[in-house]
């Protein structure tokens, strides 16, 4: 690690953004490594004027979905609309999580490992529930030809008390080769997608 400024056992703060997901991610240095020390959400602010940048945007059914290509390069949305007003599959991932866990580590997971990457947000006066997207959030998605997949979650043990109550992770994905779209996002749930402090039960 030649010309470096920093002093062993020094921190340095480091902001990120991958596809409009923002982390401030802690680094210490080790000898000739910086090792990650912890990350939490953050904000920034961007660019503004001539230099600002645009969000493609694409709105499916009437308006009802909203399709963002945060990173500025929209894919292929053509035959999405097809997709979309066909049924719907499920896959069940098996990890359930409590209401205090957060799993942003999921979306960094969807933003940096699958392909065709985009996030997802519904108009709440039109929504039909087409997404089960949580109210004033978006949902990291994959894209295919002809095929859409994106993570939801459903309640799978109810009780009085936020600590006493569980959700299972799920992917919902439409279209011909839909199985196939969910399975992929799914994997994620399994792995170091969800972050340590996830059970499975």
């Amino acid at each position: 690690m030649p010309d470096v400024q920093l002093a062993e056992g020094g921190h340095l703060v480091l902001p990120l953004e991958i596809h409009g997901y923002t982390r401030s991610i802690t680094l210490q240095r080790q000898g000739d490594v910086l090792r990650a020390r912890g990350f939490t959400h953050c904000g920034f602010v961007r660019d503004q004027d001539e230099h600002a940048r645009n969000t493609p945007v694409v709105d499916p059914l009437d308006g009802r979905l909203q399709i963002r290509f945060e990173d500025g390069h929209p894919v292929a949305t053509e035959r999405l609309e097809e997709a979309l007003h066909r049924p719907r599959h499920e896959v069940a991932t098996g990890v359930t999580v409590g209401s205090d866990v957060r799993f942003g580590s999921l979306q960094l997971f969807a933003a940096t490992t699958p392909p065709s990457f985009c996030r997802l947000a519904v108009d709440r006066s039109k929504d039909t529930g087409i997404t089960r997207i949580a109210k004033g959030a978006d949902a990291p998605a994959i894209l295919g030809k002809v095929s859409l997949a994106c993570p939801t979650h459903r309640q799978t043990r109810h009780g009085d008390n936020p600590a006493d109550r569980l959700r299972e992770f799920a992917v919902r994905a439409f279209g011909d080769r839909r199985p196939g779209a969910g399975a992929r996002l799914a994997v994620g749930g399994h792995g170091p997608g969800l972050g340590p402090r996830c059970a499975r039960r």
